[in-house]
């Protein structure tokens, strides 16, 4: 017949099997819910909880619009019929008060209180202007840009053929100094169609200014 003492050291070990046992199912269950959670797929997005993504074109009237609301201090009006060229670089801080200012050196040209240039005649009258086309539109406080815009407006302009020229010529050289893509009024890459179009474009607004003044 077993002494207390041995019956003791049963039960003691009864309760240390049960213990381990309840261990090890513990142990399985959980590792086949990890199992479950890894198998699941994730779930397809909801409409609307992805952000839209932007088109990387945009034709001339949207460009328009963003460049008048990025520099409403400029004058630029809307309605107006405009000649512009773009310059498109990868890097966002390609373009600078600085930098443009240097590039610039070899022409003559005015940098405004807001924040842009202009190249003007010998009457003061502009001739076209350089502007950030990103807001907020201008290069003050050093702001830095990835995109300009060469602007020229024809109802304000005296020699619009002579303007264009010359913006040409410089969107030309900003383009090779600053190793950027030149782009035309609705950002695609400038061809030489496309050039001659814009120039006949500042012929035929050359033609009605002279007409009307006549």
């Amino acid at each position: 017949m077993l002494n207390l003492a041995e019956i003791l050291t049963i039960i003691i070990g009864l309760l240390l099997a049960l213990v381990f046992v309840d261990g090890i199912r513990r142990s399985i269950k959980t590792r086949k819910n990890k199992l479950k959670v890894d198998l699941v797929q994730p779930s397809a997005p909801k409409p609307g909880e992805l952000e839209d993504i932007p088109d990387p074109t945009i034709d001339k009237a949207e460009f328009l619009d963003e460049l008048e609301e990025s520099v409403e201090d400029i004058p630029i009006l809307k309605g107006h019929s405009l000649i512009i060229f773009n310059l498109c670089s990868k890097d966002n801080e390609t373009f600078s008060y600085t930098a443009l200012s240097k590039s610039l050196s070899s022409y003559s040209f005015l940098f405004e209180d807001k924040g842009f240039f202009t190249f003007r005649d010998n009457t003061e009258e502009i001739l076209f202007s350089i502007i950030n086309a990103k807001k907020p539109g201008n290069f003050l406080e050093e702001k830095t840009s990835s995109d300009i815009a060469l602007v020229l407006d024809p109802s304000k302009t005296p020699k619009v053929v002579e303007s264009f020229d010359l913006m040409f010529s410089v969107a030309k050289s900003l383009s090779e100094d600053f190793s950027c893509s030149l782009l035309d009024e609705n950002r695609n890459l400038l061809t030489k169609q496309m050039l001659e179009h814009m120039r006949d474009e500042s012929q035929e607004f050359q033609r009605q200014r002279l007409a009307n003044v006549s």
